[in-house]
């Protein structure tokens, strides 16, 4: 019986390997994806991932058939999460439609231009408390923060729509009085 001789190829440079793989590599995720810009992209990353790998991939059987898998894998994954971002997108169009249309009256143009003159943090905590009607608590959460800076952010917020003539004194005075008998309440127990 004779024995069998395993051939054992030599190692590959990787910059000829990646050059010569690049052209059908590309040509096959681009007719994978149907997107030229997408292809490209997916292919440069599996060649990426390929030579971050070298040592492994270069002692591969068929080092080629990993680095089209990669990509392949990579467009898969890509057509995934395109999906699930269309489908979050239909979503949330459909339901800013229903729960957001806001009449472009005078003012209404007025309070979102004073509303957008503020900065993002207190932006973001009146937009909460006001136009999303979140208690302190639940906008401390929403946004990352303790429920005193909400306090704070709403305080001074206030005070740069009463400058801009938005709120009228008497209704940050009875505002005032309601938030501070609250906290009066809550730091006497």
């Amino acid at each position: 019986m004779g024995e069998i001789a395993l051939a054992i190829r030599p190692p590959l440079n990787a910059a000829v390997f990646c050059a010569e793989l690049q052209p059908r590599l590309v040509g096959s995720l681009v007719l994978f994806t149907g997107d030229r810009l997408l292809g490209e992209e997916l292919a440069q990353e599996a060649l990426v991932r390929a030579l971050e790998r070298w040592d492994n991939v270069n002692r591969l059987d068929c080092p080629e058939a990993w680095v089209f898998r990669v990509g392949f894998n990579l467009a898969k994954s890509a057509r995934r999460r395109r999906t699930c971002e269309r489908q979050a997108t239909r979503r949330l169009a459909a339901r800013a439609v229903e729960n957001a249309e806001l009449p472009d009256t005078p003012t209404s143009v007025t309070v979102r231009a004073a509303v957008s003159s503020l900065p993002p943090g207190q932006r973001a905590v009146i937009i909460a408390r006001f136009f999303a009607g979140l208690d302190v608590k639940t906008t401390a959460a929403a946004l990352g923060c303790a429920d005193g800076t909400v306090k704070a952010h709403t305080h001074q917020a206030m005070a740069g729509l009463r400058a801009s003539s938005l709120i009228e004194h008497e209704q940050h005075e009875q505002h005032e009085q309601e938030v501070g008998g609250q906290n009066r309440r809550s730091s006497s127990r």
